[in-house]
């Protein structure tokens, strides 16, 4: 943690800069304050390689702000089990609590419980649309959907003509929003693959697909628990110079990957800020009443053959 906050120039200058205020809050200003106990609560898998970016940006904020903090996220994503998390949360009376909101439907009562409980609410990641309506203060992520159609054009720009989106937790808003997105800026004409998050299955499924739909010549993946697992068996098939991949996300192969030419991006939605800056704004919220007035957007950033290798030192670093 030591080396991720001498190298962290943006800290608490990101607050600031978020709420606007000439009297930035300061390590030493927060420090000398009461602690503060704020929950995280995310359906990251512990198995994805994005939740350990997103736990770092947790945790060195609360060292910067002077918070208690505790992230919570299931092995397997569970409704059910994540609705327990929050209710838990709100009857530990925190100061504050951070969550991404994947099922709209089914947190909504949970996250109502913490707002009448007083608990001021940040969602990050996933509920982009439906946040302020559950009565979050803020939200900190990407457009999913106009990330995914982004990702649309530039596949459809690079020559692809018969993709297929891999959504390995259908069912996710974020994720369906992703592959809905990818569609109308290809044009139309991709298909949906459903999986589930195992990654032998998600390789098998992905396998059959292209068996029986030999013109498949562009994968796009939803995030990095698919995209190892398909790139060591399109690697394995010979297949990378047929077959087009590019992913959401990031991990060290897939930068890698990228660099190399053997992907043709990857789209950085900056988890380490989805992390870090729902804690600075509670916290800011909580001692001074500040909070942003919109939203901040932390994506997409596309990753491509030019700046993959710096952004695979700054993934060594916990970083990206």
């Amino acid at each position: 943690m030591q080396k991720r906050l001498k190298n962290l120039s943006l800290g608490l200058m990101a607050g600031a800069c978020l709420v606007g205020g000439s009297s930035a809050v300061n390590a030493q200003d927060a420090g000398g304050s009461e602690p503060l106990d704020i929950i995280a609560i995310t359906h990251i898998v512990a198995a994805d390689p994005f939740g350990a970016v997103l736990k770092n940006g947790f945790e060195d904020a609360a060292e910067a702000m002077n918070v208690n903090m505790r992230y919570q996220s299931p092995a397997q994503y569970d409704t059910a089990q994540m609705q327990r998390m929050i209710e838990q949360a709100v009857a530990a009376s925190p100061d504050g609590i951070a969550l991404t909101i994947p099922d709209p439907s089914a947190f909504a009562g949970p996250i109502q419980e913490a707002i009448d409980s007083g608990i001021p609410v940040v969602a990050l990641n996933s509920g982009e649309t439906v946040a302020h309506d559950l009565g979050a203060l803020a939200y900190v992520g990407q457009s999913e959907y106009r990330s995914g159609k982004l990702a649309g054009e530039r596949m459809k720009e690079a020559g692809v003509e018969h993709p297929v989106c891999v959504n390995f937790a259908p069912g996710q808003a974020q994720l369906d929003a992703r592959c809905s997105g990818f569609d109308e800026g290809f044009g139309g004409g991709s298909t949906q693959l459903s999986t589930t998050q195992d990654p032998t299955e998600i390789t098998n499924a992905v396998f059959a697909y292209l068996n029986s739909n030999p013109d498949t010549d562009g994968i796009m993946s939803l995030g990095s628990l698919s995209t190892d697992p398909l790139l060591a068996m399109l690697r394995d098939q010979n297949a990378l110079e047929q077959i087009s991949l590019a992913t959401f996300d990031l991990s060290p192969q897939t930068l890698e990957a990228v660099r190399d030419g053997d992907m043709l991006f990857a789209i950085d939605q900056q988890q380490y800020l989805q992390g870090y800056l729902p804690v600075v704004m509670l916290s800011l919220y909580n001692r001074y009443g500040l909070m942003p007035t919109t939203d901040v957007q932390t994506g997409p950033n596309f990753i491509t053959q030019d700046d993959a290798s710096q952004v695979i030192e700054l993934t060594d670093q916990g970083f990206r």
